[in-house]
């Protein structure tokens, strides 16, 4: 499982301290020693700014620890993926990559008033309605946030009535069920006095009164 910080950066801003801020969070509570498993952290930086002006083609970096004295990589559980979006100048026609459809939507958001052709509007329809939410004038906002609040607690309604319904449904079922047994022993019941067995002996050894077992006939 991934653990994912996404930050809209500036160069002071990409910092190990927040990574490790955050798989502090993963240590399960109350645990002591050291034998636990971690999951893997990823610090997404999307940068506004070129990291290096000698790369000016390079959007996108995998970063990892490094130790530099053996020459390995020094922890396999955190990495630094860092996106340059002024390094990146695909046009529409070069677009092929569910990554490069990321980038491009994260540069030209602003610009952008419908999805483009070559998005997917099942992955990226979301978005969009989020960005014209948040251009709502202030009346639409309210309806709109209104309708939001209908909607929920006509689900919330709906969802308490099937609820009771399962428990009114439970208990009927209870009701029947100890009917239909409590009939059985009646029945057994009559068998046994009519054999002549003491009324008294039946209802100990079916749980029912003597003077239920007097009434039957």
């Amino acid at each position: 499982m991934e653990n994912l910080t996404i930050r809209n950066s500036s160069r002071h801003e990409i910092s190990a301290v927040r990574s490790s801020r955050l798989i502090h969070t993963l240590v399960p509570r109350g645990h002591k020693g050291n034998t636990y498993e971690l999951s893997e952290v990823y610090f997404i930086g999307i940068l506004d700014f070129a990291l290096d002006s000698a790369a000016s083609d390079q959007y996108y970096y995998d970063v990892v620890l490094y130790d530099r004295e053996h020459k390995v990589q020094f922890y396999n559980k955190l990495g630094y993926k860092l996106l340059s979006l002024p390094n990146f100048r695909k046009e529409e026609s070069e677009i092929k990559t569910f990554m490069d459809m990321w980038l491009y939507v994260f540069k030209h958001m602003s610009q952008l008033r419908e999805i483009p052709k070559f998005l997917d509007k099942r992955v990226f329809g979301l978005i969009f309605d989020i960005g014209e939410v948040s251009n709502l004038k202030v009346e639409d906002m309210k309806a709109y946030e209104w309708s939001l609040k209908d909607k929920r607690d006509a689900e919330s309604i709906r969802l308490t009535a099937v609820r009771q319904g399962l428990q009114e449904g439970l208990h009927k079922g209870r009701l029947e069920e100890r009917t239909k047994a409590k009939a059985e022993k009646l029945k057994s019941a009559l068998n046994l006095k009519k054999r002549g067995l003491p009324i008294k002996d039946i209802a100990e050894d079916l749980g029912l009164t003597v003077e239920e077992i007097e009434k039957l006939k």
